[in-house]
């Protein structure tokens, strides 16, 4: 697949900025930080976040927005947000009734997400998370702790976006949320391999007449 990039090293910087400025009256980036965040007045309900690397878009800035994402915290690209970025983002979306994290099943975003849940709860914000691990095609694998979180993460986001918008508390869309755990699975299919810009060579290469059955977002096997 052919892209327009400038400088490799750019690619999410101005992925974030054209995002902002396009859509400026939905979201604005938060300055200093590699987050998207909704503009919609705070009304005292639940905030939810989520994130991970980027270069899986429109996952996960495209779903902020009203019943869906509250911000977005987007790391470099296949690489897991630091926890300073995802503090910010749990700070972007409290209105004062909690924040809940949609934390996909991978070693670095697990890690960084509840480093910043610790340190959110320090400054006194609630917060709650679900791990989605939808992945069927792996019961373990190098690259994460178990099941993957992949495509499933959407409908997580939308189902959970919408119970914290109709008023539902944190502890309520926690309970939702480990239902939701338990009955959505996905299973991924590559027809070519994925290009990280700074490699500029895809990962891996499929014949014409091949598909890779049960990949992983990153090109895991």
């Amino acid at each position: 697949m052919k892209k327009i990039i400038n400088r490799a090293s750019d690619v999410v910087t101005e992925m974030l900025d054209g995002l902002a400025y396009v859509h400026s009256d939905l979201v604005h980036r938060v300055e200093g930080f590699d987050i998207i965040a909704r503009n919609a007045e705070k009304t005292g309900k639940v905030g939810l976040i989520s994130g991970g690397g980027s270069g899986h878009e429109p996952s996960h800035a495209g779903f902020v927005g009203q019943g869906m994402l509250s911000a977005a915290v987007c790391g470099a690209v296949f690489t897991s947000p630091t926890p300073d970025q995802v503090f910010q983002a749990i700070k972007e979306a409290d209105e004062g009734a909690g924040v809940f994290m949609v934390i996909k099943n991978y070693s670095g975003d697990v890690m960084n997400f509840e480093m910043a849940q610790d340190m959110a709860e320090m400054e006194g914000i609630q917060v709650a998370s679900v791990i989605v691990d939808d992945d069927i095609a792996v019961e373990d694998s190098l690259y994460t702790q178990g099941r993957r979180g992949v495509a499933g993460t959407i409908l997580v986001h939308k189902i959970l976006g919408e119970a914290a918008r109709s008023g539902q508390s944190l502890e309520e869309i926690k309970t939702l949320a480990d239902k939701l755990g338990k009955n959505i699975h996905t299973v991924g299919l590559a027809l070519s391999g994925a290009t990280v810009p700074e490699v500029g060579k895809p990962g891996f290469v499929l014949a014409d007449d091949e598909i890779e059955f049960g990949i992983g977002i990153h090109s895991e096997p």
